[in-house]
């Protein structure tokens, strides 16, 4: 079976579709030799980096790298001028600005009105985070399954390999079996190969993610919770942990 899954990757090889430059290459060689399970592996691959570079650029673009305003905006509510707080929030371009310019169009003069705001912001804040996260669940399938598949396709490997040595009787080419069984093996070292980069990447932009959950949080805190900010001190103010007890 696996033999057949290497003869259809080589005749895909040698089809002519693809490029000599490319065909030529070593790792377009093995992922050649180890057939089916390999070409999937290898889209698996280009599709976990096609992702990344597309979550990249959407995270560079809606300026989650740029998160140092929060002191400012909290030395602005501190000192009570929410005019400077609101046109340093239009300047950024980092989701939790965009819901901070929101908060800051919301009465929170009591209680009534300050948990509705909360409500709202936090259901707008809960579609943001949703949206940024959207695309990491892809990266991390790829990054579960790619060794689960690269095994698959070993077992089925080492099965071939075994069944030729039944077949063969007491004629067995040790040659010809350690060809299979390196073979066999190579779908586990392609998927090995494909997982740990996709793991690690998915790690890196879940990070960023849930930093930028975190900013969004923070943000939104001193929003509500501006009324009490304004004409206190700037250390009692910093205080975010005794603000979201108050905010609850």
């Amino acid at each position: 079976m696996v033999d057949g899954a290497l003869q259809g990757g080589t005749a895909i090889a040698h089809s002519g579709w693809v490029p000599d430059a490319i065909a030529t290459l070593p790792v377009f060689d093995l992922i050649d030799r180890a057939g089916a399970v390999g070409w999937i592996l290898a889209a698996m691959a280009l599709i976990g980096l096609m992702l990344f570079f597309y979550k990249m650029v959407g995270f560079i673009r809606r300026g989650l790298f740029t998160d140092g305003f929060v002191p400012d905006l909290e030395r602005h509510l501190v000192a009570g001028d929410d005019q400077q707080a609101l046109t340093l929030l239009q300047r950024r371009r980092h989701p939790a600005a965009e819901i901070g310019r929101l908060g800051m169009s919301l009465p929170v003069g009591d209680g009534d009105s300050r948990e509705s705001a909360s409500d709202l912001i936090a259901s707008r804040a809960h579609k943001e985070i949703d949206g940024l996260n959207g695309g990491l669940r892809l990266m991390s399938a790829i990054a579960v399954l790619s060794p689960l598949l690269g095994l698959l396709g070993t077992v089925m490997g080492m099965i071939n390999a075994f069944q030729q040595m039944e077949g063969a009787g007491s004629r067995i080419d040790p040659s010809v079996l350690s060809g299979g069984i390196w073979l066999a093996l190579l779908t586990t070292a392609i998927g090995l190969v494909v997982a740990i980069p996709a793991t690690a990447l998915h790690m890196w932009m879940q990070g960023i993610v849930n930093r930028a959950a975190a900013v969004t949080e923070e943000v939104c805190t001193l929003i509500i919770n501006r009324g009490e900010l304004a004409g206190r001190d700037s250390h009692a103010a910093a205080n975010i942990t005794r603000l979201r007890h108050a905010a609850e």
